[in-house]
């Protein structure tokens, strides 16, 4: 009889499992959303983070290290961040993760504004003086290719920097160069410390320094006299491991030194009230503490009338990208004479885009 009974129970039994086995998936399911929240939440320290780099920075410049190493890519980080976490706090209502979001670009627009951005009225009205600065990168272009693509150039002084003697060479008999720019201040090195300076108008006092690479001379333009500092520091030290080339390491110290020896020059032309224009690659982004030791006093053309990240270099291996990935190379004034607009145009080959300024002198 026992086990006539024991049919029954096991089904009872049985259904009993299943109830009890339904009701806490039901459960899970109900709980569900709230464990990705909270998964998503935990994502909020990447936006944290970020703000308090800025805080720190604001309060004790990062010059080298891990630290100041981010805040090179530090432009980058707001933007990824932006993109891959916005939509997870959207979708997951991940509320801790969307006020951490809100926080980041709110200072991130303190912090980039300018950069991105210009104020109406900010451009000066005229046009008196066209510049095109380049950095050519040695070796990317053979001597003759170098000349012929400086042909088509229309602006009034053209800066470069890594000419080499040969491609020097090719420029001084190139016909049509020599026709556009009859005035040149030459001073070509191997490898990447030769600089350059075309003009349309005279030029006279050139200074050319090796150490840092420096050319510091005067254009006599219809509106009068400029002081042009064009210059080429070196770029920081940075310490990478893996095949893939993983940057850990941050050391800029000579390029510092190498910009406290042109900001000397900057000192003593500001202090004789020239109207002064500074040209060239620092290698230093404006999220860098050396970037304000630099541009102190100056006018930077980018922020004044320029829209967009004005991205300027790109890494070798990303040549074929038709935009830059960092802003280093720079158009700064000082005195009379003021920044009217700006271009970019990144289509020739090499790691450098070419840099364009129209400018008012007084």
């Amino acid at each position: 009889m026992a086990s006539e009974h024991q049919g029954p129970e096991r089904v009872e039994t049985a259904k009993a499992v299943a109830a009890s086995a339904i009701g806490k998936a039901s459960t899970l399911r109900r709980k569900m959303p709230r464990l990705i929240r909270s998964r998503s939440d935990s994502l909020a320290i990447v936006p944290v983070g970020l703000v308090l780099l800025a805080a720190i920075t604001a309060v004790t410049p990062l010059r080298s290290g891990p630290a100041a190493l981010a805040l090179v890519l530090e432009p980058h980080l707001y933007i990824v961040a932006a993109v891959v976490l916005a939509p997870l706090a959207i979708l997951d209502r991940a509320r801790a993760l969307g006020f951490a979001l809100m926080a980041m670009l709110i200072v991130g627009g303190f912090v980039f504004g300018s950069e991105w951005i210009s104020l109406p009225g900010a451009a000066a009205s005229r046009h008196d003086l066209s510049v095109m600065s380049w950095n050519v990168q040695y070796g990317t272009r053979t001597p003759a290719d170098q000349a012929a693509q400086l042909e088509g150039v229309t602006a009034d002084i053209v800066d470069l920097q890594e000419i080499e003697p040969d491609a020097a060479a090719a420029i001084e008999t190139d016909p049509v160069i020599a026709a556009h720019y009859p005035y040149r201040a030459m001073a070509p090195r191997i490898g990447p410390w030769g600089l350059a300076v075309l003009s349309r108008y005279p030029i006279s006092g050139v200074d050319s320094t090796n150490d840092p690479a420096c050319l510091d001379l005067r254009v006599t333009t219809p509106r009068g006299e400029i002081h042009v500092i064009v210059a080429h520091p070196n770029h920081a030290d940075i310490t990478t491991v893996t095949r893939l080339r993983a940057p850990i390491g941050y050391d800029p110290s000579a390029r510092d030194r190498e910009i406290a020896a042109v900001r000397v020059r900057i000192d003593a032309a500001l202090h004789a009230g020239d109207r002064l224009l500074v040209l060239g690659d620092f290698n230093t982004t404006p999220s860098e503490a050396e970037y304000s030791t630099l541009s102190a006093g100056l006018r930077d053309t980018h922020v004044q009338v320029g829209e967009g990240p004005g991205w300027t270099w790109r890494p070798s291996r990303m040549t074929f990208l038709p935009f830059g990935l960092l802003r280093i190379d720079l158009q700064l004034t000082g005195g009379s004479i003021f920044p009217a607009s700006t271009s970019i145009d990144c289509s020739l080959p090499g790691d450098h885009c070419r840099l364009f300024g129209n400018y008012e002198v007084d």
